[in-house]
C-alpha cells in the first residue's frame, strides 16, 4: 500500500476536533463542572480520548488495515461482520444524521431554501467528495477545519465586543456531575471516532505520524474548541456560537461556521459507515456510500438532532470496551489462529462491557462508560486466567 504523509490524513481528526459539536460538549461540561475542576476534567478527558484514538490508529498503521479488519482479528471474522459492523454502522448513521440535520439547516438558511432542501444539498456535497476516496475526503476535511478555525476566531472576536468572557464560572454549577462523569462525557464525545481511526491510518508510514494526528489533529483543537464552548456557556448562557452570533447581528458568519464546521465529520461518518455496510452486506463501497447517505439524510430530515443525546450516549458505550479488547489481544491477534470465524471469549467480554454500561447508564449513573470499560477488562482477564 502506498504511504502518505500525515498531513494528508489529519483532516478527519481535525473534523472531530474543530466540529461545532465540540463546542456543545465543552458547554455541556461547563454546566456540570466549574472552578478549577473544569479545566482539569477537560484536560484529562482530552488526553484519554486522544490516547485511545492514537492507540487504535497505531494498530491500523502497524497492520495496514482499516478498523473492520482489525475487529475481525480480535472478535473473529464472522463475529465482527455480525456484531461489530452493524454497531459501527448504527453509530455512523446516527452521527451522519445529526451533523446533516444541523449543518443542512444552516445551509438552507444561508442560501434561502427550506431546511430539508439544505440538508439534501449538504449530504449530496459530502457524498460527492467522499465518492473520490479517502484522499479527497482527507484534504477536503483539512480545508474545512482550517476555515472553521478562522470563522471561530472571527466569532469570538465579535463576542468579545459584547461580553466579558470567563472559563471558571462561580464554582456552583447548575447541574453538578463531578470529575469522573465529566471525563466520561469528553471521552464519549469522540469514542466512535477513536474506535475507527484505523480507517485513516492504514497507509501512514511511521507511528509518529499517527501520534501527530492524535495530538495536533484531535487533542489540541478539541481542547481549544471545548474550552471555547465552556467559555461561551459561562459568559453568555449558551455553548452555541452560532446562536450568539445571530443575536449579535451576524447570521451569515453563524451559518457558515455551522455548515463548514460539520463538513469533515460528515464525510468521515459517511466513509466509515459505507465500509461497515459493505462488510455487513457485501455490497460494493460506492453503492454503500449512496445507501448510507440516503438513509442518513432521511433520518436528518426528521430532525434527528432532537434525539441525539440519548442515542449517541448509548452508542458511545460500545466503543471503549472494544478498543480495550483490541489492545488486550493485540499480541494474540497476530498468531496463526487469527482467521477463525468466532472468538467467543472476546465477544462475550465486549457484550458484558456494553451491557454493564447500558445498565449503569439507565440507572442514571454518570460513570457508565468507565464502568463498562472495566467490566470488559475484568471479564476478559477472568476468561484468560482459566
Amino acid at each position: 500500500m502506498q504511504t502518505t504523509g500525515w498531513l494528508r490524513r489529519v483532516g478527519p481528526w481535525l473534523g472531530i476536533g474543530t466540529s461545532p459539536a465540540a463546542l456543545m460538549m465543552g458547554g455541556g461540561l461547563a454546566q456540570g463542572v466549574e472552578g478549577w475542576r473544569l479545566p482539569v476534567t477537560m484536560a484529562i478527558g482530552v488526553v484519554l480520548l486522544a490516547g485511545m484514538a492514537c492507540a487504535q490508529g497505531l494498530v491500523g498503521q502497524r497492520e495496514a488495515k482499516p478498523f473492520l479488519a482489525v475487529a475481525g482479528d480480535v472478535l473473529g471474522r464472522r463475529a465482527s461482520r455480525t456484531f461489530a459492523s452493524p454497531v459501527m454502522l448504527a453509530m455512523m448513521l446516527g452521527w451522519f444524521a445529526l451533523n446533516v440535520s444541523v449543518a443542512g439547516t444552516a445551509v438552507g438558511r444561508l442560501v434561502g431554501i427550506p431546511d430539508r432542501a439544505g440538508m439534501l444539498c449538504f449530504a449530496a456535497l459530502a457524498l460527492a467528495v467522499t465518492w473520490f476516496g479517502v484522499d479527497a475526503l482527507s484534504l477536503a476535511a483539512l480545508a474545512a477545519a482550517v476555515a472553521t478555525v478562522g470563522l471561530a476566531i472571527e466569532g469570538i472576536r465579535r463576542v468579545l465586543d459584547e461580553h466579558s468572557l470567563t472559563l471558571l464560572g462561580d464554582g456552583h454549577p447548575a447541574q453538578p456531575i463531578g470529575i469522573v462523569p465529566g471525563v466520561a462525557l469528553v471521552i464519549g464525545f469522540g469514542a466512535a471516532f477513536a474506535l475507527r481511526t484505523p480507517d485513516f491510518t492504514g497507509d501512514l508510514h511511521r507511528p509518529r505520524e499517527v501520534a501527530l494526528c492524535a495530538v495536533l489533529g484531535l487533542g489540541v483543537p478539541l481542547t481549544l474548541f471545548a474550552g471555547v464552548g465552556a467559555i461561551l456557556q459561562q459568559s453568555t448562557g449558551t455553548w452555541n456560537i452560532a446562536d450568539v452570533l445571530r443575536s449579535l447581528g451576524s447570521p451569515t458568519v453563524a451559518y457558515l461556521f455551522v455548515a463548514i464546521g460539520f463538513a469533515g465529520s460528515v464525510m468521515s461518518n459517511l466513509y466509515s459507515g459505507a465500509l461497515s455496510l459493505s462488510d455487513t452486506t457485501r455490497i460494493a463501497h460506492r453503492p454503500a456510500l449512496i445507501a448510507v447517505a440516503t438513509a442518513g439524510t432521511a433520518l436528518a430530515s426528521l430532525h434527528f438532532s432532537k434525539w441525539m443525546l440519548p442515542y449517541l450516549s448509548t452508542m458511545a458505550l460500545a466503543a471503549p470496551p472494544l478498543i480495550a479488547l483490541v489492545w488486550l489481544t493485540r499480541h494474540r491477534s497476530t498468531s496463526v489462529f487469527r482467521d477463525v470465524a468466532w472468538r467467543a471469549d472476546r465477544l462475550f467480554a465486549w457484550g458484558v462491557g456494553v451491557g454493564t454500561g447500558l445498565a449503569v447508564h439507565a440507572a442514571g449513573v454518570g460513570a457508565a462508560l468507565p464502568i463498562g470499560l472495566l467490566a470488559t477488562v475484568v471479564t476478559y482477564a477472568a476468561a484468560m486466567s482459566r
